[in-house]
């Protein structure tokens, strides 16, 4: 998980597919070809290895293994829901077999569910030298989902629709993922290990019995063993003076924001039109009624209680307190605000546009957007989107966040099981365009079931120049001024208790836990 930055533009998720950019390999493909192989005719899964043997590049000792090893679904989508009813609940997690209109859906026993993250220990690694020395041998979680699909049927689904992470951060309530019919997703995404000398080693994926008997793969498809030969990433020298990671780098990235990603944003679970994978927001006409937007085209905003909370000296010489926050729409139709030049005043005016069943039905006037020319900035950002107030025991305000606009984006999935919850969000073609200088119009974002995180840092922090030891609680609001239309206000307010100490230079903060859960540690750190 990457930390907090002045600005947050990563999912916050432990269990993301994002592969490192250092990732090369070459195969050499084997009997696994052909578009059909291993169809059933009644719905699958299976593992398959893309080769049996993968050349894997190392640098300076270590060595990072390409996704080679794929768990592939035949002749139905197999869909998975995890959530929960309170954040301090266990996870439920389900499998749902879509054979056309046909869904089948069975419960996940507790003792193989690994939160939001999928599989408990599904998936064991094992890695040996030609002697027969296990040099790696680990259980990890298993992902039915990922950042890269591949096609292993001729008539299966032609792209992706499922999200392309497992997991989420700890005010996640529910997670979607999948595998399309006849599409298949990475075992592993992030595989790397000390070398420790060795050039040629053999390595076993295999998934639990456990996992495997409630996914229904066939015994003679539950692992898949591949030869790897280690080669140097940097022969003669390429990579000196660039580190780890501009060696990495030098090869590629796959990472969120790559754009060389084949996006087919209309397609469904089983290769016929279902729904499932329509564009979020169609074409045609923008409508432009006047009268009260309906329930069925508004979003519903939601704060989320502060977490990552930390006390530090800025710049300046002044003690903060340093946060991070997170707004998220519920649904049931996605939160869209457009931004359209006022001359040639560095000021948009702003309408919020409402839309039915990916058809435009309406729009208001909601505000403004203005430039911010700063670093790390240089964009346009929406104002009075939420407010960040530090608050005593009686609600009195002792110190205010200086974060006054937002450029938003989809960062977090926080419910993705809430109606209208888009899964894709890069696909809808309608992420935030935060603009540049010159832009005369900008489209911002929160399809349903995602969230925005900021962290608060520097100036945008609390300043607690003024405020004495003792205990306060983060108060965050969004729509503080209700001016964007929503289902609902009553959930627009959300408090974390902090407890101030220390002295000035030397400030202090202890976060109590919020129902059960500690997020002064990083996701995935906790257990």
């Amino acid at each position: 998980m990457v930390k907090p930055r002045t600005r947050v533009r990563q999912l916050v998720s432990a269990g993301i597919g994002l592969v490192a950019a250092a990732l090369v390999v070459t195969t050499t493909v084997t009997a696994n070809y052909g578009a059909a192989s291993g169809t059933t005719g009644k719905g699958t899964l299976k593992l398959v290895a893309a080769a049996d043997t993968v050349e894997v590049a190392s640098y300076d000792g270590m060595a990072y293994v390409e996704p080679s090893v794929w768990l592939a679904a035949y002749d139905a989508a197999f869909e998975f829901r995890a959530s929960h009813t309170a954040y301090d609940k266990p996870v439920k997690l389900t499998k749902t077999i879509i054979r056309g209109k046909k869904r089948t859906t069975t419960t996940a026993p507790a003792s193989i569910v690994d939160g939001m993250k999928g599989f408990k220990d599904g998936l064991r690694v094992t890695l040996k030298n030609k002697a027969g020395k296990v040099i790696l041998d680990e259980n990890r979680p298993l992902c039915p989902g990922g950042y890269d699909r591949q096609r292993v049927q001729t008539d299966g689904a032609t792209g992706p629709v499922y999200p392309e992470f497992c997991g989420g951060n700890w005010f996640t309530k529910g997670v979607l993922y999948g595998i399309e019919r006849g599409m298949a997703v990475p075992t592993v995404s992030d595989l790397e290990f000390e070398t420790k000398g060795e050039t040629k080693l053999t390595m076993t994926m295999s998934v639990s019995k456990p996992v495997a008997d409630f996914l229904g793969l066939p015994k003679a498809s539950r692992s898949a063993k591949q030869n790897l030969v280690i080669v140097d990433g940097c022969p003669e020298g390429g990579c000196e003076g660039e580190g780890e990671m501009g060696a990495r780098s030098a090869h590629g990235s796959h990472g969120a924001d790559d754009g060389a990603r084949t996006v087919v944003p209309r397609e469904s679970l089983e290769g016929s039109e279902d729904g499932r994978g329509r564009l979020p927001l169609g074409g045609g006409a923008g409508g432009t009624s006047h009268g009260k937007p309906k329930k069925s085209s508004l979003p519903d905003l939601v704060s989320v209680p502060a977490w990552q909370i930390s006390t530090a000296v800025d710049e300046e010489g002044t003690d903060r307190l340093n946060f991070a926050a997170n707004e998220w729409n519920a649904g049931p139709a996605p939160m869209i605000v457009e931004g359209f030049r006022r001359g040639t005043a560095p000021v948009m005016d702003a309408y919020q546009m409402f839309y039915r069943d990916g058809e435009q039905v309406g729009m208001k006037r909601t505000g403004t957007m203005e430039f911010h020319e700063a670093p790390e900035h240089n964009h346009w950002h929406f104002l009075d989107f939420a407010k960040y107030e530090l608050v005593d025991a009686k609600d009195k305000v002792v110190s205010t966040s200086g974060k006054q606009s937002w450029c938003l984006v989809p960062t977090d999935p926080v419910d993705l099981t809430v109606p209208g919850a888009t899964l894709r969000p890069g696909q809808t073609g309608l992420e935030s365009a935060c603009g540049s200088k010159s832009a005369l119009w900008l489209r911002e974002s929160l399809p349903s079931g995602w969230g925005d995180t900021y962290d608060q840092s520097q100036t945008q922090a609390f300043d607690l120049s003024k405020v004495k030891n003792g205990t306060y609680r983060i108060k965050v609001t969004v729509n503080p001024d209700g001016n964007l239309y929503e289902t609902t206000r009553s959930n627009n307010v959300s408090h974390r208790t902090v407890i101030i100490g220390g002295k000035a230079g030397a400030r202090t903060v202890k976060v109590p836990p919020y129902q059960g859960i500690d997020t002064e540690t990083w996701w995935g750190e906790e257990e």
